[in-house]
């Protein structure tokens, strides 16, 4: 054999033994099955290597026994941001649940198993509940502060009331905002209702925190306790819902809610009405030449008639939002009242008995004058006579604005160079100018439904927002209720 042959033989078995020993070495490492086993993170971040998933949620909801007893559910979960992902690794060393637990336990709140509800307005609000008929009953609640009792009860049960002669019946009530519900885990650090009436509260008053109460004085009525606290009636029968009628008494000693609704949702409710209204007379102004200007007398006396008036009244959290009048039909003409007057020229100044009604009839007055969501409201709204219909001036004077607000839309201020001037607020169209002189009963512009609400921030619906001032409104004047003009 020679030496080329030699070493070929060598490197054939150099070959055979390295791949033996290869082959014996892989055995032996495959032989050892890889473990399967999780990884645990919390926010990203690694705390260990667990055998089971299983035992790290089984010790959490062992441990928090707490939690359970104060949200009464069966069974508490990790925080949110852990994550449990599966491994296959040769690793051996597992670390104990307990150990996880103790890492996480001081890191963040546990969660539990509820639903978050979403109710999408103006300022998104967003309410944690573990049971979901929770929010369903404390939103019921809430809606019958806003609806008479019975008359939901009817509304629910779809019962068709029928009106004879005169009434009222619901033909819709709805939430106006969207409202979404997804069943989620809660951290338990947030705020998580658990009861109808706490619930309610938040939902009516947009908060937890102890309301204002007041303790009934000796000849105190509901008016009076309302419109010494900065509310209106209506305000006043929502956050007292014990109270059904303005003419409920009241007793010393009893404590009552003064505190400001701030609804988190809007409860629309709109109604077929028909109802007896009456029609004010109207005065009927005559003139005498032989009389000097500023003089004057009766010569008959005004009757008040009335009017069967059907309407479609849309209230939202209990105050009147629009009126569209469907029918009505005299059932007694109004006599006008007759005065003389000395004159014929159109005068500046205006008559302080002499007021004309600033709308046309039928109408319906809104929102009176007084407490309105925790200020006054400085004038009485008027809405029923329709969008455009004409509105008059309430007496001889001068133009002193015609402008636009953000609040009151277009809007009319008339000096009657007597005292008094009066403001015409949301009109659609306006007639008149700066500096113009108008008469008593003239068309100054058209009801309409310009300006922004106050707390929504939506467009109004369409009435005349009707003040009284003595004095220039806002610079040194002050306003008086306007109904006393027209007594």
């Amino acid at each position: 054999m020679n030496n080329y042959s030699k070493d070929f033989t060598w490197l054939i078995i150099a070959v055979i033994i390295t791949t033996v020993i290869f082959l014996l070495g892989f055995y032996k490492v495959s032989g050892e099955t890889p473990n399967i086993g999780y990884r645990v993170y919390l926010d990203g971040q690694s705390l260990g290597f667990i055998r089971k998933k299983e035992a790290l949620e089984t010790y959490i909801n062992q441990q928090q026994t707490k939690l359970k007893e104060q949200y009464n559910v069966d069974k508490i979960y990790a925080p949110i941001g852990l994550e449990i992902e599966k491994e296959l690794t040769y690793h051996k060393n597992y670390l104990p649940a307990s150990t996880i637990y103790n890492k996480i336990k001081h890191s963040k709140p546990f969660t539990v198993e509820g639903y978050a509800i979403t109710i999408k307005g103006l300022n998104e609000t967003k309410v944690n509940v573990i049971d979901q008929d929770v929010f369903l009953k404390a939103a019921d609640k809430t809606i019958k502060g806003f609806v008479d009792p019975e008359e939901y009860e009817r509304f629910l049960a779809n019962v068709d009331k029928k009106i004879t002669d005169v009434g009222r019946k619901i033909e819709d009530i709805y939430i106006d905002e969207e409202i979404t519900i997804k069943r989620v885990l809660i951290s338990t650090n947030e705020l998580i209702f658990t009861d109808v009436d706490l619930l309610s509260k938040y939902l009516l008053f947009g908060t937890l925190e102890e309301q204002e109460t007041y303790i009934v004085q000796p000849g105190d009525n509901i008016e009076k306790v309302a419109f010494n606290n900065m509310l209106s009636i209506d305000e006043f029968m929502v956050a007292n819902p014990e109270f059904t009628d303005i003419n409920n008494l009241l007793y010393p000693t009893q404590q009552v809610n003064i505190g400001l609704i701030n609804p988190k949702f809007s409860v629309v409710v709109e109604e077929h009405v028909v109802e007896r209204q009456v029609k004010k007379y109207k005065t009927e102004i005559k003139y005498d030449h032989n009389l000097l200007v500023g003089n004057g007398y009766e010569t008959q006396a005004g009757v008040d008639g009335e009017e069967l008036v059907t309407q479609k009244i849309k209230t939202i959290n209990g105050k009147i939002e629009d009126v569209v009048v469907v029918s009505f039909e005299e059932v007694r003409p109004a006599i006008n009242r007759i005065y003389v007057q000395g004159g014929k020229a159109i005068i500046t100044v205006g008559h302080s008995g002499l007021w004309a009604w600033p709308t046309a009839t039928p109408y319906i007055i809104t929102s009176p004058y007084g407490p309105r969501w925790g200020t006054i409201h400085e004038a009485i709204d008027i809405a029923g006579s329709g969008y455009n219909s004409p509105i008059y001036a309430a007496n001889n004077g001068v133009v002193e604005t015609a402008s636009y607000g953000y609040r009151s839309g277009n809007y009319i201020i008339i000096n009657h160079n007597n005292g008094y001037y009066t403001w015409y607020g949301h009109l659609a169209k306006m007639y008149v100018r700066k500096g113009q002189v108008v008469e008593r009963g003239q068309i100054i512009g058209t009801m309409g439904n310009t300006g922004y609400h106050p707390l929504t921030n939506r467009r109004v619906g369409t009435h005349l927002h009707y003040g009284v001032y003595i004095g220039f409104p806002y610079r040194g004047g002050y306003s008086v209720p306007p109904l006393t003009l027209y007594r």
